[in-house]
């Protein structure tokens, strides 16, 4: 459970780490800061109804191929098994990207956490974009210089890359995963730290 400065996330069931899924994790790995973001791209380019879900058997082969991972129809039937976690024959977009970006190392949890203990400051395990601009400083940003943006706006846009819910405000939970997302494309965890420890100012 949660010790500040100690916090690991709850377990969210993994699928299991069998070759197949290492197999897929190593292609989003190979795909660099394209990775999951841009497989999430992807997967809303599957979702020919616009439900924020695909059909597991219909849409997944396609969206396999479309990521660049050829499987046989075996390797598909057990994917499909393995995400079909409540039996609907579907997946949504945020489970899918869930289950495909590669598990974060203990060392890249430390300093997640950290950099939510620093915004954290009244310890209510909730952060918002006041608590980002005390401690983040976006006029040193490029584009605020070249008056393409406001600090504001990028403040703005922090907190909805964070937010997944649209609540207002930033859970750890929610803080984790955006840099589960984005962690496929730093290639190792020293330099992981050093963007945590620029980015926050740990």
């Amino acid at each position: 459970m949660y010790k500040r400065g100690g916090y690991v996330p709850e377990p969210r069931k993994y699928i299991e780490l069998n070759s197949l899924m290492e197999r897929i994790r190593a292609r989003i790995v190979e795909r660099g800061a394209i990775g999951v973001k841009g497989i999430g791209r992807l997967f809303r380019i599957a979702d020919d109804n616009a439900d924020n879900s695909i059909d597991l058997h219909n849409e997944l082969p396609k969206l396999m191929n479309d990521i660049g991972v050829i499987l046989n129809k075996t390797e598909l039937t057990e994917l499909e098994r393995l995400l079909d976690k409540n039996g609907d024959g579907t997946i949504s977009y945020d489970e899918f990207l869930y289950q495909m970006a590669p598990p974060l190392s203990e060392e890249r949890i430390k300093w997640i956490n950290k950099a939510f203990d620093k915004l954290d400051v009244d310890g209510s395990g909730l952060v918002n974009i006041a608590d980002i601009q005390a401690v983040h400083n976006p006029k040193t940003s490029e584009l605020v210089r070249m008056g393409k943006t406001t600090a504001n706006q990028i403040f703005a846009n922090l907190l909805q890359s964070y937010d997944q819910d649209g609540d207002g405000t930033i859970t750890r939970d929610e803080f984790i995963d955006y840099y589960r997302e984005i962690s496929p494309s730093i290639d190792t965890d020293e330099y992981f730290a050093t963007m945590m420890q620029s980015a926050w100012k740990l």
